[in-house]
């Protein structure tokens, strides 16, 4: 056997060779630092737009609020918006643990003349702050900079622009991870071509719509040739009190339980909803509430029992195909009159009140009733239990005596089954006192 040795001279032939190799394949490789995506990101389709979340495509399936987390995954939900950014650390961590999406509202004055008052060195590096000390947390999904803004027409001669685009680029320069939006009033189409000629770095738009839902596309399709991008719809669900019929005093007229359960599943199906440049929605409200009434948003009650609307979430956002069995409502009267006759009625007087159910087992389910004076200048503000004297009670049947101070009043009826489901109806009414027979 023969053994050929390689020479000095071809050992150093081969070692450049291999040097210059090995220089050759590291110039060439791909600098992963530079073709790495960001975290989430916005990418355009053939067809419109896609949200990606890690790698993968995500779409929006939450609920507004900061609580009941557990009950929105399990219902199929993924996302949580949080209006503050109070204790956002902790509802961060809560989020991650159950594998939601956190989208996180940074508060900014509504009003132009509030926000141009601002001092915006403060302002910028409260921002620059905060989103430096939650950017890299895995649950943030995207800032929403402002809500609701009443932002001025772009051709207005103001600050205005120039001062939120700069609160922009801070996020921007602080965070290349996650987008930037802000969330507007029902689609508003002369402040979506405002914000799309001044404020273009804005990566998408969250829209909060209500009983506009259902033209909402119609309205964007207005507006296509200045701006046709990416949206979240950032409220949605049932009318609010601005925008329900009203008593003859103003008091608005609330739906039951029952039937927001409706409308919910009305509305999932809106075009706006399943548009291809819509990155996902969220409900208002997770949680409980006092807007207008307690019960009006409330998706829970206050002892954390849940309504039909939830289940109605449930069902839509995971393809639960499981009858809601709880109880329903179809309406509510008074003296045997509804809540559009506007009833007045007069003091210390009897009063008789009457849910019709769509349930027919009534011996199962826990009543209780509530009499409230009407949240009449501050819709926010709840208004306390008042001591009523009960005259009769059975079941879903009331006899109380009405108030004996003038002004408006609300009787509410809750009905709780065994499985902590309830369902809720009001009905508003105005005591006054006869003055002369008349």
């Amino acid at each position: 056997m023969h053994f050929k040795f390689i020479s000095l001279k071809d050992l150093k032939i081969l070692f450049i060779a291999g040097l210059l190799f090995t220089i050759t394949v590291a110039c060439n490789k791909p600098d992963d630092s530079k073709n790495l995506s960001p975290t989430v990101h916005i990418e355009q389709t053939e067809t419109g737009y896609m949200l990606i979340r890690n790698g993968e495509p995500f779409y929006i399936k939450g609920g507004g609020g900061n609580g009941y987390l557990e009950e929105l995954k399990i219902a199929g939900g993924n996302t949580i918006r949080v209006y503050d950014t109070i204790n956002l650390k902790q509802t961060l961590d809560k989020a991650d643990a159950l594998g939601l999406a956190v989208v996180v509202d940074i508060p900014l004055p509504q009003q132009e003349n509030d926000f141009n008052g601002q001092d915006f060195n403060i302002v910028k590096k409260k921002i620059k702050n905060l989103v430096f000390q939650h950017k890299d947390h895995p649950a943030l999904l995207y800032w929403n900079l402002g809500n609701e803004l009443l932002f001025p027409n772009f051709y207005k001669n103001t600050d205005f622009f120039t001062n939120f685009n700069s609160l922009i680029d801070v996020l921007k320069e602080t965070d290349l991870n996650h987008p930037v939006s802000t969330a507007l009033i029902g689609g508003n189409r002369r402040t979506l071509v405002s914000l799309a000629i001044k404020s273009p770095d804005l990566d998408l738009i969250s829209m909060n719509s209500f009983g506009s839902l259902s033209i909402l596309q119609e309205r964007l399709k207005t507006t296509s040739l200045i701006w046709k991008g990416p949206y979240v719809i950032s409220e949605w669900g049932i009318n609010g009190p601005w925008e329900e019929d009203e008593t003859t005093w103003g008091a608005p007229i609330e739906d039951t339980s029952t039937k927001k359960a409706e409308i919910i599943r009305e509305r999932h199906s809106a075009k706006a909803m399943k548009d291809n440049s819509c990155l996902g929605s969220i409900y208002f409200f997770w949680g409980n509430k006092q807007e207008g009434t307690p019960t009006w948003f409330s998706t829970f009650s206050e002892d954390g029992s849940k309504s039909q609307a939830y289940h109605e979430l449930r069902r839509l956002w995971s393809h639960d195909t499981t009858k809601y069995r709880g109880p329903k409502i179809n309406y509510a009267l008074l003296n045997n009159e509804g809540a559009f006759e506007s009833l007045i009625l007069s003091p210390v007087d009897t009063a008789n009140v009457e849910i019709l159910f769509h349930t027919t087992n009534l011996n199962s389910l826990e009543f209780n009733w509530e009499l409230r004076k009407e949240a009449w200048f501050d819709i926010l503000e709840k208004q306390p239990k008042i001591n009523m004297t009960i005259i009769d009670q059975s079941h879903n049947k009331l006899t109380f005596i009405t108030p004996e101070n003038e002004g408006p009043y609300r009787i509410f009826f809750y009905a709780k089954d065994s499985l902590n489901n309830f369902a809720t109806a009001n009905i508003p009414f105005y005591v006054l006192k006869p003055n002369n027979g008349e």
